[in-house]
């Protein structure tokens, strides 16, 4: 494989890879595995093959994952068979077990010069990983289920790419097609490094997707109840029509948002959304960046994620006796008549 897709390697942080510029030589020939068929590992996997890549699947033996991707065609072989006959070793385990996975599993087998994938920079960033060959990373800025489902339409997701430094120039290719052939590269493929896409993707995550917006949704719907508003109604106000303005922002932008609600919604969130995201909210959300980028957050969590008492399933166990929780399971059966969720409470 020679120069083909970038003006310089490695291309600086940043450069932006159009998937119209892309063509999927580099895979020709080359067998992909992925190892772990979850949510994003199906998605690659099923992606990988309407491209016309080669792929087998490698999954803990008598799993639901081996018999679902059975049933969806897939070659399914051992973790370790897969890892034996791969030139290219897609790593889509849970960032609390790639390490053992691979130093005990995986490595071990590698053919001479094959190329370990990710799609998340967690064991790079945090040297969860040793490995003196090439690897990079395709990151798709989605949920697997969403990727399968862009890709199904002739589209696809934006996405991140990454390559270790010791890796050979023509990895950058790989990569790039690699990022195609999945559907990460609708909207622009982006370089950057694992690091840098690891922090930003846990700091996201913390402060706004995942713990931030749900403390925030968890205190206003309290704080109505507890001003004597109904449940319900502080149900609608505070968490459903979160969609309506995420979805706006989405397609529109921060501006285009604000020009298509309400002027006493525009003028509310402008005066008064600065008092809730105050000067010691930010100092907060500092704090978490630094708890990032030092590595205390990735040794806290693979510490503590499986602990009965304060890790991932007893903590969500308990957010899920919530106020806000228990109120969501009588709203949603209604706004939702047709969801497995109100299959499994009829």
């Amino acid at each position: 494989m020679g120069k083909q897709f970038f003006a310089e390697y490695p291309p600086p942080s940043g450069t932006v890879v159009e998937a119209q510029e892309i063509d999927l030589k580099p895979l020709n020939g080359l067998t992909v595995a992925i190892i772990g068929y979850g949510t994003m590992g199906r998605a690659h996997a099923l992606n990988l093959h309407q491209s016309g890549v080669s792929v087998v699947v490698g999954t803990r033996q008598g799993s639901e994952s081996e018999k679902k991707a059975t049933s969806e065609g897939f070659s399914v072989l051992s973790l370790t068979e897969a890892s034996a006959a791969a030139d290219v070793v897609m790593l889509m385990l849970p960032d609390e077990v790639v390490a053992t996975v691979f130093t005990k599993t995986i490595k071990p087998v590698l053919k001479p010069g094959a190329v370990l994938g990710l799609a998340h920079g967690f064991a790079v960033a945090f040297d969860q990983i040793q490995y003196d060959g090439p690897i990079f990373m395709a990151a798709p800025k989605s949920q697997g289920d969403m990727l399968l489902k862009a890709f199904a339409a002739g589209g696809g997701v934006p996405g991140l790419l990454a390559v270790s430094d010791s890796s050979p120039d023509r990895i950058w290719d790989l990569a790039a097609a690699y990022a195609r052939a999945v559907g990460c590269l609708a909207g622009g493929g982006f370089v950057t490094d694992f690091r840098q896409e690891c922090i930003s993707d846990q700091f996201g995550e913390q402060v706004v997707l995942c713990g931030g917006v749900i403390e925030l949704l968890q205190a206003a719907f309290e704080i109505m109840v507890d001003g004597g508003y109904g449940e319900e109604n502080a149900y609608f106000e505070c968490v459903h029509e979160l969609k309506l303005i995420t979805d706006l922002l989405h397609k529109h932008g921060l501006d285009g948002m604000r020009s298509r609600i309400s002027g006493t919604a525009a003028y509310g969130g402008l005066t008064r959304g600065k008092r809730v995201i105050n000067t010691q909210v930010r100092e907060n959300m500092k704090a978490i960046l630094l708890e990032l980028e030092s590595g205390e957050f990735a040794e806290e969590f693979l510490a503590r994620h499986d602990d009965s008492e304060v890790g991932t399933k007893a903590l969500a166990n308990i957010e899920a006796q919530s106020p806000l929780a228990q109120a969501g399971k009588r709203v949603l059966p209604r706004l939702h008549p047709k969801t497995d969720n109100n299959r499994r409470n009829s």
